[in-house]
């Protein structure tokens, strides 16, 4: 039987009312309040951790995957381009046409300190727990944290939680997992261990059975390697692994410098909610179960991980897949394949399409050529419920397949930076972000160093 308690009604304070609020300070979140305050709004974000990065942090995934470049040409600048050089520059990220790793706490302090340097103020240990909503437009979103339920309103709100928190609470339609049976992707608890043998590593990594990433990256004492499936087939056999429903490890690499350090993507867990608690909860105790099981058969079957050590695991697990939004256009599967192109872009991406089975050990791919891309249109960031809240990352407008292919964190922070700056530019001509031309957004992400075509 359900119990239901009420609360009184109670009296919430103002705390801020800016111009533009960003709620979630990921790859999305980021770049969306960059750009809306480097476009004249008074911007504040509100993030839940007490550092920002979002997946590229809280959960270790520490590389730019492959959507930034066709493999002939980078097709994300803007902000995404200017960060990258940074952590380039600064030796924490290493360049190449695929899979970029980097040091995420250098990610975590660049994307701190280029906020606060454009005016953003961030407020950290804050959770949003609700919106006030009145008609089509949102008053206020409701924070929770230490100092208890406060209010902050604003002219135009950007949801980069990932989960579409604001969106769902403020009552805009949404979709969940797959049309045939909901279930989502399964998540993954990344972790990283050290004491690995980088001679070793670095001598025989081209001999190591594996996926598409093996080797050595343009000379350099760095490693990207996955697969092993022989390898974990026999080591299943001998009762290793017997917990993680995987026939490969995704991927796991080296950072900048670091070749004793070694991250891996190689955990599985399935049947799990991202926007449900206890889903959370048991995921996050059965991915710590798998990665003693992982670490043992890194241990005992990969060259060079002979004296490894657990070393660090992510602060939660990473949520590949959950709401997504009903948008004024759904992104298909099939626009991605087609390679389809928009009127109103605001992004590129050339990412595969890479769909992890919700209940099996297998992974979906399907790669797109290279040297091609597709559009993402503006239409996706918004929708037809409230009008002064647009969504920017992997909670935007489009079907579970197409969904898997713009995921990553480079074509989240593109969409980021369409939003924060559409944001800004609606509110200068008082108009609402769905009333924007998007020849003015697109004229204006152009100037910022965006690749549009």
């Amino acid at each position: 039987m359900t119990m239901n308690i009420y609360i009184p009604q109670q009296s919430i304070e103002v705390i801020r009312e800016v111009e533009v609020v960003v709620a979630g300070g990921g790859p999305a979140g980021y770049a969306a309040a960059l750009a809306a305050a480097r476009n004249g709004a008074k911007t504040l974000l509100v993030e839940r951790y007490g550092f920002l990065g979002g997946v590229g942090t809280n959960s270790l995934v520490s590389g730019f995957s492959s959507g930034f470049h066709d493999g002939e040409r980078l097709i994300i600048g803007g902000v995404y381009q200017e960060m990258r050089e940074a952590l380039y520059r600064q030796g924490s990220l290493v360049k190449t046409d695929n899979y970029e790793p980097f040091d995420p706490e250098a990610l975590a302090f660049y994307y701190m300190k280029s906020l606060l340097d454009a005016g953003v103020e961030l407020l950290l240990h804050s959770w949003v727990a609700d919106v006030v909503r009145t008609g089509d437009r949102i008053d206020a979103i409701i924070i929770e944290s230490k100092s208890g339920r406060q209010a902050i309103k604003a002219t135009t709100f950007i949801d980069a939680t990932g989960d579409a928190d604001v969106s769902a609470r403020a009552g805009v339609g949404f979709e969940i997992g797959r049309p045939s049976d909901g279930l989502m992707q399964p998540v993954s608890l990344m972790f990283a261990v050290a004491g690995v043998n980088g001679d070793r590593l670095l001598k025989e990594i081209d001999q190591i059975e594996g996926g598409p990433f093996n080797g050595h990256i343009a000379g350099m004492e760095h490693v990207i390697f996955g697969g092993q499936e022989e390898r974990i087939a026999q080591a299943k056999a001998r009762g290793y692994l017997f917990n993680v429903p995987r026939k490969s490890i995704a991927i796991a690499w080296t950072l900048p410098g670091r070749p004793d350090v070694v991250y891996l993507n190689m955990t599985r867990v399935q049947h799990v909610d991202g926007t449900r608690m206890e889903d959370l909860t048991r995921a996050e105790i059965e991915g710590r179960y798998q990665i003693e099981e992982a670490v043992k058969f890194l241990r005992e079957c990969i060259p060079g991980f002979e004296q490894c050590y657990l070393q660090r695991v992510a602060t939660q697990v990473g949520i590949r897949e959950s709401r997504r939004i009903k948008g004024l256009y759904t992104l298909t599967d099939r626009d991605v394949v087609s390679l389809r192109q928009f009127d109103d872009v605001v992004a590129q991406a050339h990412y595969m399409i890479d769909i992890h089975d919700p209940v099996g050990n297998d992974t979906q791919y399907v790669e797109l050529a290279k040297g091609t891309s597709y559009d993402i249109p503006y239409r996706c960031l918004l929708q037809n419920q409230v009008t002064n809240l647009l969504t920017a990352g992997r909670c935007i407008s489009a079907t579970h397949e197409a969904f898997s292919s713009l995921r990553v964190m480079s074509i989240s922070i593109a969409l980021g930076e369409a939003a924060g700056t559409g944001a800004a530019l609606a509110g200068k001509l008082g108009l609402v972000p769905g009333e924007l031309k998007a020849e003015a957004l697109q004229t204006a992400l152009l100037k910022q160093g965006a690749i549009l075509h």
